[in-house]
This record gives structure tokens, sequence and C-alpha cells, in this order.
């Protein structure tokens, strides 16, 4: 039981300090990563040969990149009002930059912005996704528009538009009532010219912005990990899941490795503020050298039975719940939350709902 809690410390320790270090916006996000893969690359072949150091590092940059990029989707998402769709697809040299989410409140309109940023050398690739959350009356907006002169390209079915005007190529598409667009561009002293992204890789990419299917959002997250992925049969009613989130996850650190399967599940419309969020997190540690006579503090548990094995039941103060048991050498956590103005709060899921959900889960 202690070394359960402790790996629990030591996994919400370097969560913790991967996510705020996003949160906060100390300068370049893959600057901060990449400086703490090749310090833990060093780490860990200083002994291998120059092209498996080599190719160490490069698995190292991955992982941490991706991690960054979990962590300020998730940042992002909490500034805006529905759920952020990850692209899928995105051109060889391209590298993440940042994404952002914000809100804007203008005169006729309240919208949402999340923002995708990725850069090539010179050449700078962003993509947007935006909502109306908020229309009011605008008497001088005109009766009739001008005629749209873009040419027409087809995304998914659908017929879109796509431009290219000053150098800047210009793509937009909508799903459902969510617009969207990708603008690529290259930047040359204090002009943009015309970038070496063709309307055909555009396309591509925003072919690929869409909810992937429960199937294959598994199938990506278990590429990323070594055991295999345990998934529940029953989910509480309403609860749908959310294919973007849904992610394996491996990290490499100095005195601690493990693996990560994250499983995010929703209720509720595409406006993330309405939604209720239930997530089944399923833990492997490969390597704890961390301290271990830390005193973990006294945490009012519940005690409950998971197929034989104590499971352990936890509800916050602001209504946030957690139910916590292990399956074999796996530590498996089942969550559930939904956001306010103030940050995380509790859902009306019952404990007997998470414990018939933990009992699945085979």
């Amino acid at each position: 039981m202690k070394k359960s809690i402790l790996i629990g410390v030591s996994i919400a320790t370097v969560a913790a300090i991967l996510l705020a270090a996003v949160a906060l916006g100390f300068g370049n996000t893959g600057t901060k990563f990449n400086a703490l893969s090749s310090a833990e690359a060093d780490n860990t072949s200083a002994s291998a040969l120059p092209e498996d150091k080599a190719a160490l590092e490069a698995q190292a940059n991955t992982e941490i990149s991706e991690i960054a990029m979990k962590g300020a989707i998730q940042q992002a998402q909490s500034n805006v009002s529905f759920r952020i769709i990850e692209p899928m697809y995105i051109p060889s040299g391209y590298k993440f930059e940042s994404v952002r989410g914000t809100k804007f409140v203008g005169a006729t309109n309240d919208i949402d912005v999340a923002s995708f940023s990725y850069k090539n050398g010179d050449e700078q690739l962003t993509i947007k996704e935006i909502i109306v959350v908020k229309t009011r009356d605008d008497r001088t907006q005109p009766s009739t528009l001008p005629k749209d002169t873009r040419e027409i390209v087809e995304i998914n079915g659908m017929e879109e538009r796509f431009s290219e005007e000053n150098g800047i190529k210009f793509l937009s598409w909508k799903i459902g009532n969510l617009s969207l667009s990708i603008t690529s561009w290259k930047n040359e002293g204090q002009n943009q010219t015309s970038s070496s992204l063709s309307k055909e890789e555009m396309i591509k990419i925003a072919e690929s912005v869409r909810e992937k299917t429960p199937e294959k959002a598994i199938a990506e997250a278990q590429a990323k990990v070594s055991f295999k992925i345990l998934q529940p049969s029953y989910i509480p009613a309403g609860y749908r899941m959310n294919t973007a989130q849904t992610s394996g996850t491996k990290f490499r650190g100095f005195s601690l490795e493990a693996e990560q399967a994250s499983i995010f599940y929703i209720k509720g419309d595409e406006f993330f503020m309405k939604n209720e969020y239930l997530t089944l997190q399923e833990l492997l540690v490969l390597k704890d050298d961390t301290a271990s006579n830390i005193t973990a503090p006294k945490t009012p548990w519940k005690f409950v039975d998971i197929n034989g094995v104590q499971g352990r039941f936890l509800e916050t103060s602001d209504g946030v719940k957690q139910l916590s048991w292990e399956v074999g050498n796996l530590n498996l956590t089942i969550g559930t939350h939904a956001y306010n103005k103030s940050g995380f709060t509790g859902t009306p899921l019952s404990m007997e709902e998470m414990v018939k959900m933990a009992r699945s889960v085979k």
C-alpha cells in the first residue's frame, strides 16, 4: 500500500512539473522539453555507440514532445467552450510550437478560438478552430454579402474554400458549428511569401482534423505502451469516449520510468463548459528509484472491493472523485470532474457507478 502511494506521489510530481511548465508558458515549449530530453538521453546512453545515442535522443525528443503537446492542449482546452480537435496529420519537417485557447468578446459576437502553431525552418503553419458562443444584433450588417470567388475544394466529401493572396495560403472549412482554417506562409525578413506547402498537403491536414473512432484511438494508444490496455465493458449512462484525448505515453526520468494509458470519456454536447468528464488511467512503473522515506499525508480513503482487490475511493471538498486499485502490476485510477469558471468541480456520478465501471475493467 505504501509503495502504491509513493508511486502516485512520484507520477503526480512529474506530471505537475511538466504541465505547469506548459501552462505558465516559460519560453518555447519545444526548447524546454528538448533540453530535458537531451539531458535524459545523455544519462541513459553514455556508453552507447554514436548511432545508438542519436536514435535514443530522437526517441526521447519525440516522447517528451508528445507529453508537452498533450499538456498544452489540456491547458488550451480549459480556456475555450468547445472540445479541441487535434490534427492527426502534420507534414514532414513541421515541428509543434504551441497550442492556445482564447476567448474574444466583440461588439457583435463572442467567440472562442483554439490555435495550433507549427514551424518548419522559416515556414509557418497555423490551424485555427473557432466557435461563436454568443451573437448580438448588428443593425449595420449588410443584407447581402459579396460573392465568394475562392477556389472550391473537397474536404471529407464537403465543398470548402482555398485561396492564396500575397503569398499566404488559406484553407477554410466547417465541422458542424465549428469553423476551421489552415494558414501557411514563409517569413523572409519583414515580409511574408509563399511557403512550399502545397494545397494538397493542406487538404490532407484538414481531412485529418476529425474525431478518431474508439478502435483507432485505443490502437494508437496501445502502440505507445508495452502493456495491454484494459477497457471497461460498462460505462455509465450518457458517457462516450473522447477519442481526441485518449492516449498512451512513456516517461523516462533520472529516477523514474513509467508508461501510462489514458482513456477519456465525456458527457454533454460540444460545449466544453457543459461537459462532465470521466477518465480511466492505467499506469505501469518500470523503474522507481525515488526516496522511499517520504511519508504520505493521511488521506480519508473509503475502501471498496474491486474484484477481490482493495480499491480506494476519495471525494475532495469540491466534489472531484477518484477511485484507485491495482490489476497485476498496473495501477488504475478512475476520476470524474467537470469545470466551472473557478476551475475543477464535481459531477453527479456516484461512487457506486465508478465501482461498477472499475469491476468491468478486464
